[in-house]
């Protein structure tokens, strides 16, 4: 959803569950570990500040979590990016349940505020865990 799209009230901002969907919401993530299929696929962004560092092991951790969520930190010191898939009725449950992960895992971050979001509906569900790479251009055919 683009950013002129995203709601600018506070009650725009409401998941099923009547949670602020940029604090987070337990049950949105909770709901997603067996999701519809019949919901949408969303492609998730959210990035937030926290008071004390996030250990680079943890960061790793979240890579490895199996439910295509990735904990990063930019350049900038205590800002960090959770990116994430989720299906949903709509952005703000996508967001709710991806931010959802942070709450339900206190042990990886303690304290957060969510700074920006961004939730893109995305065609279907990228199953594919094959690894894809650069292609040179001396290995294109014909070249």
């Amino acid at each position: 959803m683009s950013e002129r799209n995203m709601p600018h009230d506070a009650d725009s901002w409401a998941c099923p569950h009547g949670q602020d969907a940029r604090r987070g919401c337990v049950v949105c993530y909770e709901e997603s570990v067996n999701p519809d299929p019949a919901l949408s696929f969303w492609e998730v962004a959210a990035w937030f500040t926290t008071d004390r560092p996030v250990p680079i092991r943890t960061l790793q951790d979240v890579h490895h979590h199996g439910r295509r969520f990735a904990l990063d930190q930019p350049s900038t010191p205590l800002v960090y990016l959770l990116t994430g898939h989720a299906r949903a009725r709509d952005s703000i449950q996508a967001i709710a349940g991806v931010v959802g992960f942070l709450l339900h895992n206190r042990h990886v971050v303690a304290d957060f505020t969510v700074t920006e979001t961004r939730a893109t509906p995305q065609s279907r569900a990228r199953t594919s865990t094959s690894r894809q790479t650069d292609v040179w251009l001396d290995d294109r055919p014909g070249a």
